[in-house]
């Protein structure tokens, strides 16, 4: 039964992209419900979602007013999710095809066993293609810094390519979160693994083909920083 999965999209200048991946998951998993968090992309992303899918009553389309970030974006597609009780397994993946959905069987498979299943971009299985040096180094210390004062058993804090249970979500309050950048993705992690959940990953081929322009700003950056300080010298 695969109507009980639901893929959540964050969504912001992705029209180069997002019917190519709204489709790729509709290949893999057709029945399952995807719901697409888009902040008013100025690129009218939206627009095209709703030209092409608007009869499709498994697209839920979230119109924000403004550039959230992709913390915040995930954690509404969540709370849509959740409120359907049929929903047992949270895919959350990128708009911009770096996360191919062929992947997400397997993911959903191993999420059966555990709590949380990452796609690690640096398992000694994985590949990495696309990306540039500048960015390649960010992730590689982002990730080392992560690891060192989180303590967390996973190689990858910083993929949003992950499947959830109902369950590991439900033990985490969203309105707690102090971020709304790309370092929720570890604040989640490590929440969920200090709740008593078990984690595992899967490696997979991370295919960037965008223009390698970051979308962290310095704000993030220094949010980032002292975002896991605070998480892990207050966490209750």
């Amino acid at each position: 039964m695969r109507n009980n999965i639901a893929i959540i999209l964050p969504c912001y200048n992705a029209k180069n992209t997002i019917i190519q991946a709204i489709n790729g998951i509709i290949s893999y998993l057709p029945e399952a419900k995807i719901i697409i968090v888009d902040d008013n992309s100025p690129d009218k992303s939206s627009d095209l979602i709703k030209k092409r899918f608007h009869k499709d009553k498994r697209i839920n389309l979230i119109n924000r007013s403004s550039k959230q970030g992709r913390g915040s974006a995930i954690h509404r597609g969540f709370s849509e999710a959740l409120k359907d009780r049929n929903i047992e397994f949270f895919i959350e993946m990128d708009a911009d095809l770096c996360h191919n959905p062929k992947y997400i069987p397997t993911m959903i498979n191993k999420c059966k066993t555990y709590d949380v299943v990452i796609a690690s971009k640096y398992l000694k299985e994985s590949e990495i293609k696309g990306l540039n040096t500048t960015r390649y180094l960010f992730s590689k210390i982002a990730n080392f810094y992560l690891k060192l004062i989180l303590q967390v058993p996973i190689t990858d804090y910083t993929n949003g390519f992950r499947c959830y249970k109902r369950g590991a979500l439900e033990k985490i309050d969203f309105n707690s979160f102090n971020s709304k950048g790309f370092i929720v993705l570890s604040e989640i992690i490590y929440k969920i693994y200090k709740n008593g959940c078990t984690l595992a990953e899967i490696p997979f081929i991370f295919n960037n083909i965008g223009d390698n322009k970051s979308n962290f700003n310095l704000s993030e950056i220094k949010e980032a920083f002292v975002t896991i300080l605070n998480l892990k010298f207050n966490f209750r």
